[in-house]
């Protein structure tokens, strides 16, 4: 709870999930999906800890699913991600 209210204080408009390649550190592997999540005026810690995990969630079944169809490129050291819909896109 204390980075959502951290994020609160700060006066930030936007928070996210962000799943990693796991390396020897924690959160320190390459970034392979991100998502924006809005921070709203009225948010409290747990509020706005709950929206985030549902994008979490989301993500995850995204990024699994990327990973299963073989989707996942590297692009000079950077994982990109290959729409399903669109091969010639990437997110």
């Amino acid at each position: 709870m204390k980075v959502h209210k951290a994020v609160i204080a700060s006066g930030a408009r936007y928070s996210d999930p962000t799943i990693y390649f796991v390396d020897e550190h924690y959160d320190t592997g390459r970034i392979l999906a991100q998502r924006v999540v809005p921070v709203l005026a009225n948010d409290n810690a747990e509020e706005l800890a709950a929206r985030v995990l549902q994008g979490e969630h989301k993500l995850y079944l995204e990024v699994a699913a990327a990973l299963r169809e073989d989707r996942i490129v590297w692009r000079e050291g950077v994982p990109l991600i290959r729409s399903k819909e669109n091969p010639e896109e990437y997110y």
